[in-house]
């Protein structure tokens, strides 16, 4: 369970780091010259972004559900909390990725360069040649985007929702390899508002076994 909320929390955070300025022939050529300006705008947007704070709603089609909290603060930091009785929490502080299970204590570090969240939450976010735009809806003041991976075609899609006057994004969902969708919807997101920087701190949390990060 923890495995799959984990997985799912990623999958969220990747959902993120779509956005940025893209090199219009790859991933937009076979847009029209509107859907192309949509997600013109929804990049600007992305890209724009310095910090979120919200709570959210996670289920996936599996038959998982939880909440929590996000809180994400450009360039590099990252939060993930989960409410009880899942006990996930992830925390990226800038330089590192922390996997975190409150009720066993246990620990595992991956470096942020190493996973999909660097892709949100460096300094230059960017929509690299890979990634292909597949799809675009607009209408009711609503704009949907979805995204693949051309490398990993059968890796499944992601889809940014967002609101489109003014654009603001509200949710996001994943559909892996497997056809299992997992939407995260933002409840009351607040935008470009302070954050404290404590939230993305872990030295306080006790830690019984797993893989220290490096250079801590």
């Amino acid at each position: 369970m923890i495995r799959t909320i984990a997985a799912a929390a990623l999958a969220a955070v990747v959902a993120l780091s779509a956005g940025g300025p893209s090199k219009a022939a790859t991933g937009l050529a076979a847009l029209s010259p509107d859907d192309a300006a949509a997600v013109h705008r929804a990049v600007r947007y992305l890209n724009d972004l310095s910090t979120l704070r919200a709570r959210f709603v996670q289920v996936s089609s599996n038959g998982t559900y939880a909440e929590g909290e996000v809180i994400v603060e450009r360039p590099g930091r990252l939060r993930f909390e989960y409410d009880p009785p899942s006990p996930v929490l992830l925390i990226a502080d800038g330089l590192t990725l922390l996997f975190y299970d409150r009720e066993l204590k246990q620990a595992s570090f991956l470096p942020l360069w190493e996973t999909p969240l660097w892709f949100l939450i460096r300094k230059d976010v960017q929509l690299s040649d890979d990634v292909q735009v597949t799809a675009v809806e607009r209408g009711q003041g609503v704009l949907k985007v979805t995204l693949r991976n051309k490398e990993s075609a059968d890796a499944g899609t992601m889809t940014l929702v967002f609101n489109d006057a003014p654009m603001s994004l509200r949710k996001w969902e994943l559909v892996d390899a497997q056809g299992i969708s997992t939407q995260v919807s933002l409840v009351n997101p607040e935008f470009g508002v302070p954050v404290d920087s404590a939230a993305f701190d872990y030295d306080d949390l006790e830690i019984q076994s797993g893989t220290q990060p490096q250079g801590r």
